[in-house]
């Protein structure tokens, strides 16, 4: 078996008293794209500034290959990159900012054909982009420069935190194509955060789902926020708003959060006996990566959820479905 890429042995990160992660221990394969998944709070780019080396754990170890690395060591300095949820452009030309990195490298060997070839891989054309300030690009637009002055440098490991956040669908859909492009090639390694599940889950072979700083280990489709509180009329407890409610078992803490795995949410059935079900409304529907399967979000009693089923099966946005679930399949976070 081939040994992991990264490997995280005990890693907390610490802001103050709050620990951003929590005593996580984990690896992560090279050679794919591995998205990171959770609700805000949940540690994520904390996760990937240590991935890429940006910051150190306060307990723990972060091995790369095998061996524990800290920033700006050698080892990894070119060969990870790390392109953060905002990415900052310098006040320059597009062409200045996607060599900027090759100039901290010290190349200069064809340069101009470099940035013209990272610029394409995102859909944007030399000749019309290059002399653009920072202030002519759009969001979309600056989004993609950022990647291409990533993707110019190279990396064998391109970690990426939010790239399609506030971008139009034109620019999603390039970052996405670019996103496979790069990971196509061999020895190449993504690891990526999005809260778009429906995105994430097209263009990862492998998510991770985070919550509260630790690693959970399946897949959640429903996390349900309280207050909680229990139904007068039928005496069970629920969540929900004026859109509707979710039957639940009895909270343990004021403070607990619901969650049901993705494997144990049922579309288009009406529940049986030891169940529990709602009404919910879908949102959106996408493929997932390789086409074998396909992805639906949902938003059930103001709650949204997302859950899979065959391609053929996939309900139109808009419609009203019926989600159930094992009541004994609701864990506590």
């Amino acid at each position: 078996m081939d040994r992991p890429l990264y490997q995280l042995e005990e890693v907390s990160r610490c802001f103050g008293a709050a620990r951003a992660l929590d005593r996580c221990s984990f690896s992560i394969p090279a050679g794919r794209v591995t998205g990171i998944a959770g609700p805000n709070g949940s540690g994520k780019s904390t996760l990937l500034s240590l991935l890429a080396f940006v910051e150190r754990p306060d307990e723990g170890r972060v091995l790369f290959e095998g061996r524990e690395e800290h920033p700006f060591s050698p080892a990894v300095r070119h060969r990870v990159t790390l392109m953060p949820q905002t990415p900052f452009l310098l006040d320059r030309s597009v062409f200045d900012n996607v060599r900027y990195g090759l100039s901290l490298k010290k190349e200069t060997t064809d340069v101009a054909d470099k940035v013209g070839r990272a610029l394409a891989r995102v859909g944007l054309d030399f000749d019309a982009f290059s002399r653009r300030r920072r202030h002519e690009l759009s969001g979309g637009e600056a989004q993609r420069v950022a990647l291409a002055a990533r993707l110019v440098l190279d990396p064998e490991v391109l970690i990426l935190d939010e790239p399609t956040a506030s971008v139009d669908a034109a620019s999603s859909f390039l970052i996405h194509q670019a996103i496979l492009a790069f990971a196509a090639q061999p020895g190449k390694t993504v690891i990526l955060t999005s809260h778009d599940a429906a995105w994430l889950d097209s263009v990862s072979d492998e998510i991770l789902f985070f919550f509260r700083g630790r690693r959970v280990t399946e897949k959640m489709g429903l996390l349900l926020f309280g207050p909680f509180a229990k139904d007068p009329a039928s005496g069970a407890w629920v969540a929900g708003t004026g859109q509707g409610t979710i039957a639940l078992p009895e909270p343990p803490s004021a403070d607990a959060v619901a969650a049901v795995p993705e494997r144990c949410l049922r579309m288009g059935t009406e529940e049986g006996a030891h169940e529990a079900g709602f009404d919910a409304e879908v949102r959106e529907t996408a493929l997932e990566k390789g086409r074998t399967g396909a992805r639906v979000t949902l938003i059930g009693a103001g709650f949204p959820l997302t859950l899979s089923c065959p391609p053929h099966q996939l309900p139109e946005p808009g419609r009203t479905v019926r989600v159930s679930y094992p009541l004994s399949s609701v864990q506590w976070l």
